[in-house]
């Protein structure tokens, strides 16, 4: 039975339950039921069962890596609600509630919350995702992914309405498996290796909170572990992506398993002085340890012709990363209309890790005069590097209201960070070099801000924020980010049914660089991005309801790059400044609509467009590289619910994802998804 069967069969099963089911309500007539009773318990509870079907037309890894819904039996949505009645004895909980929804689908989600009001509280949620990605313009199609992902957390407060004490433990969980493809650099080509992913982590935590006289106080201490067993491996001719060169692999693998652990501590506390002065802090010490080793096997023909007949790089290593974070504000509440508050951050880390490295090549060479044994190569390294880091920053903010209408703000923002770097490399029976000084690294910054609210009239908010001024990067040592962000957002209510919001957004960051020795020009990035949106909700009724929107977004990022390239009727390449810019011009709007056709019939239409216009009719020239993604992605659904009886409703609906691109790869792809579901009911009356 083939899939538009299999859904045809069951969409007329749900109407004939329909008629039979109505036909039975309409004899019953028993109206008031009320919620369901469980011993001391009320119960409130639905699930929705049904199917998915789907018609896919162009490139089906390309939807698979956006989407990927796939056709059969489901368990779109599911919850149970158990309340105790008033007056009841002492029980296991209070009240309990299990939630779920996308089972079957590339992402599910169960949440799980109880509690026993005066002695417990306990939440637990799990996620599954299936991730999947296979893109022809990634990587050469060699960078692909096929995995799985489960996590959990799990949360349990004891005497949860204590104001003294509470107590707090915790569990979170990541589990990652698949398959997938990579790329590696050998012998001055790149392989394609096929990849087997394994991850997994686990975090416990214990903590309390208490109330000390005027402290408010709360501590936790906590574990994380953390491993990677994922391997590589490929068996066969590979003859790589370069075809100028001799560099083939008959055999890959690689082995490279990773240990990892943190300890961390969490301690904060806050207060309220004579209803004037509010202090909060927070200080974060933790301790993280992570070891290696890797094994990598190759065996094939190197760039030179040679017959490599085993190629083994064995390799362990170490890192430690102490840090700590500390965090202090207070609040200065000066006046009723008045606040002034400072707040001092300090992030200090230190890593300091080295490895072993050791190379055994062994490789023949075949002439017409037979095979030679090419000398064997041995190499034998150690290396060793440190990162010391500290970053402080101090900001300073005044609110101020003027009238109940009116209300303004104004901050100023400092940091100060240095950095030291350090290395040194051995190679094993040789002299060891001198170590030499570090190197050091100084930097400032400094932003201000300032925006205010207004209402001019009862109807109509608006709101303003501007900020300017430079931040630091920790890893990369360019200068300092200079930007200019504005903000502002109007929202306007004529009515208690009708909302309209509009805002604008924008973003000017230019990031200089260093200069060019050759042709003195000053290295950078200049992105500007401006963002307009707009919005409407309007509900006259519980009968009808439609919102829609609209965002604009508008992006060019200019960058100076340095590449080479033969000059026009030139063969050999030169070295060249150039530019990099790349568009977005992305539109994007959306429209929803419900009505209740009848007391037992409703219907929700939506539908979205993102349409994005890229570089236009701009090409590229020798020396200026134009990038964008111009494509458009277009989205309607319609969905018809009916109730049959007063513990079923029947629905039916249809989903419609059109995606195009304007490359030669024919990324495009067309995807009709219709699905029927019956929902039953625990606790919902007759009507």
């Amino acid at each position: 039975m083939n899939k538009k069967t299999t859904f045809g069969l069951l969409f007329l099963l749900g109407f004939v339950l329909g008629v039979v089911l109505h036909a039975v309500d309409a004899k019953a007539q028993s109206p008031g039921a009320a919620q369901s009773q469980a011993g001391p318990y009320t119960v409130t509870s639905s699930v929705e069962v049904g199917v998915r079907g789907k018609s896919i037309d162009g490139n089906y890894n390309k939807y698979r890596s956006d989407l990927d819904y796939q056709p059969g039996f489901r368990l779109f949505d599911s919850s149970f609600l158990m309340q105790s009645n008033e007056g009841g004895e002492p029980r296991l909980f209070d009240n309990l509630l299990v939630n779920s929804t996308g089972w079957g689908d590339p992402g599910a989600y169960l949440r799980i919350n109880a509690d026993n009001t005066k002695y417990y509280r306990f939440d637990a949620s799990v996620r599954h995702v299936n991730y999947f990605n296979n893109l022809t313009n990634l990587a050469l199609n060699q960078h692909t992914a096929d995995t799985k992902h489960t996590m959990g957390d799990f949360n349990l407060t004891l005497l949860p309405l204590n104001e003294h004490i509470k107590f707090n433990l915790g569990y979170s969980m990541g589990r990652s498996n698949g398959s997938g493809l990579t790329t590696n650099d050998y012998q001055r080509d790149e392989f394609a290796i096929p990849s087997a992913l394994r991850t997994e982590n686990n975090d416990y935590r214990i903590g309390a909170d208490a109330r000390l006289g005027p402290i408010d106080l709360s501590i936790e201490q906590g574990m994380r572990y953390f491993k990677d067993d994922t391997t590589y491996e490929s068996n066969g001719l590979n003859v790589g992506n370069n075809p100028t060169n001799t560099s083939v692999l008959k055999t890959f693998s690689r082995d490279l398993p990773t240990r990892g652990r943190i300890a961390y501590t969490r301690l904060s506390l806050h207060s309220l002085v004579a209803k004037k002065f509010d202090f909060t802090g927070r200080f974060i010490y933790q301790s993280a340890t992570t070891r290696f080793t890797m094994l990598d096997q190759t065996t094939g023909t190197d760039a030179t012709n040679n017959n490599i007949v085993l190629d083994t790089f064995t390799a362990s290593g170490d890192t430690k990363r102490p840090t700590g974070i500390g965090d202090f504000g207070v609040t200065i509440l000066a006046t009723d209309r008045l606040r002034i508050s400072d707040t001092v951050r300090i992030n200090s880390f230190h890593i300091d890790g080295g490895d072993q490295l050791a190379e055994a090549l062994f490789r023949t060479r075949t002439t017409a005069a037979g095979t030679t044994v090419v000398p064997p190569l041995f190499t034998n390294t150690l290396s060793f590097r440190t990162t010391s880091s500290r970053r402080a920053s101090n900001t300073i903010e005044l609110d101020y209201d003027f009238h109940r209408n009116f209300s303004g703000h104004f901050g100023y923002r400092y940091t100060d960070r240095h950095i030291e770097l350090n290395g040194l490399d051995v190679t094993v029976s040789q002299p060891a070099p001198a170590t030499g000084e570090p190197d050091v690294f100084d930097n400032r910054t400094n932003s201000y801000f300032w925006g205010f609210r207004a209402r001019p009239v009862k109807i109509w908010t608006t709101y303003f924020d501007f900020e300017k001024g430079s931040a630091d990067n920790v890893f990369t040592r360019t200068d300092n980010y200079d930007y200019t962000n504005v903000r502002v957002r109007s929202i306007l209510k004529p009515t208690k049914t009708l909302s309209i919001n509009a805002s604008v957004v924008t973003k000017d960051n230019t990031n200089p660089s260093l200069t060019d020795e050759v042709t003195l020009q000053n290295f950078g990035a200049d992105v500007n991005s401006r963002i307009y949106s707009a919005s409407i909700d309007w509900a006259p009724n519980a009968k009808f309801s439609l919102d829609g929107g609209y965002t604009r977004t508008h992006l060019t990022s200019d960058a100076v790059i340095v590449f080479y390239a033969p000059p026009p009727g030139g063969t050999a390449s030169v070295r060249t400044v150039g530019l990099s810019r790349y568009f977005v011009r992305d539109d994007y709007a959306f429209l929803n609509a419900f009505v209740q056709l009848h007391p037992r019939a409703s219907m929700y239409a939506g539908y979205r467009i993102h349409r994005d216009g890229g570089q236009g009719d701009r090409v590229s020239s020798p020396d200026v590289l134009i990038g964008s993604y111009p494509s458009q992605f277009s989205s309607p659904e319609v969905r018809l619910a009916i109730r049959l009886h007063n513990r079923v409703d029947w629905n039916v609906g249809y989903q419609y994802f059109d995606f195009k691109e304007r490359f030669v790869n024919k990324q495009w792809y067309q995807a009709h998804l219709p699905y029927t579901s019956l929902r039953f009911y625990i606790g919902r009356g007759n009507d």
